[in-house]
């Protein structure tokens, strides 16, 4: 059995130095991406080329979001993250949610929602 957790952690490190080939090398051929959608509907994007678009559009200079603790069981896996507070205080945060099969990820979901200064 694939170890959804490590590969997960892997994977997220490569996002984190921004190496779209690593980041790429970890899904499946059949791989569909769920981003969120904050003008309208999701959708979603099957397979690793099209999946690498998207990406790589996502992957650019400049910091990211802070990726969280990896939980996971069997073949799921989740992650929270967080932006940085815009300079309304809000901050963007969420899970990335993932299916494992074969040491390949073969699902990412992504769910998020903007929070208010406590």
């Amino acid at each position: 059995m694939t170890d959804a957790r490590g590969l997960v952690e892997e994977f997220n490190a490569a996002w984190e130095r921004g190496d779209l080939d690593a980041v790429v090398g970890f899904l499946s051929e059949d791989v569909a991406y769920c981003p969120s959608a904050w003008d309208g509907p999701a959708g979603t994007v099957r397979g690793r080329d099209a999946v690498r678009t998207v990406l790589a559009s996502q992957l650019g200079p400049g910091p990211g979001p802070a990726l969280g603790a990896v939980w996971a069981d069997g073949e799921r896996a989740v992650c929270e993250w967080a932006w940085a507070p815009a300079e309304d205080g809000t901050v963007l945060r969420g899970l990335d949610v993932y299916r494992v099969r074969d040491g390949r990820i073969v699902a990412k979901d992504v769910y998020g929602k903007i929070t208010t200064p406590d």
